[in-house]
């Protein structure tokens, strides 16, 4: 877990040091990710950044120590990964140019459902569209890594809401509910 191990630590003890607050109610050096900033907060936040990771590690450790007793008996683990992340998450704070978010950082629009018999104001999930064109030219990679990643912890993948790399239900940022939302063209 090396590749994210240590900018997950660090994005974990900022929360934590900022009374979990959401990444983008930081310091403006903190959100915009600018390099002293985040050399300081690496200094300050050493014993935190090795707390989460080893979290992680004994997490880790945990799992495949389950996943190896399951397949010994014969059980296959099934495992659900989101196709959408968290605005709050290390991801989007790490790698914004994955998603579509203005030059401020906030999102353009956001997922979820359009209204149904079931909702009638449809569902805002609030999650952040992908950049499906700078995800294209960097060839897939984060999401290969994450596949990659999700496939060793795993047996068997589902993918949650799969149907958004075909077609995906955008809805403006801020809006209070799905009602507004257009139906955009995914990757395929």
């Amino acid at each position: 877990n090396n590749k994210w191990v240590h900018s997950y630590g660090l994005f974990m003890a900022l929360k934590t040091e900022h009374n979990g607050a959401s990444w983008d109610m930081w310091e403006k050096d903190l959100v915009f990710r600018k390099e002293k900033a985040i050399k300081d907060a690496e200094k300050r936040l050493c014993e935190e950044i090795d707390f989460y990771a080893f979290l992680q590690y004994k997490f880790y450790e945990q799992w495949e120590n389950l996943k190896t007793y399951a397949n010994n008996k014969g059980i296959k683990i099934l495992g659900d990964i989101p196709i959408y992340v968290a605005y709050d998450s290390v991801e989007v704070w790490e790698q914004p140019e994955l998603f579509y978010l203005d030059e401020d950082k906030k999102p353009v629009e956001v997922a979820g459902c359009p209204p149904d018999c079931f909702s009638p104001t449809g569902q805002l999930w609030g999650n952040p569209i992908y950049d499906w064109d700078y995800q294209k030219k960097s060839g897939f990679s984060w999401w290969k890594q994450r596949l990659s990643h999700t496939a060793k912890m795993y047996d068997v993948i589902r993918i949650d809401h799969f149907r958004a790399f075909a077609d995906y239900y955008a809805i403006p940022y801020g809006a209070k509910d799905a009602k507004n939302g257009n139906w955009e063209r995914g990757v395929g």
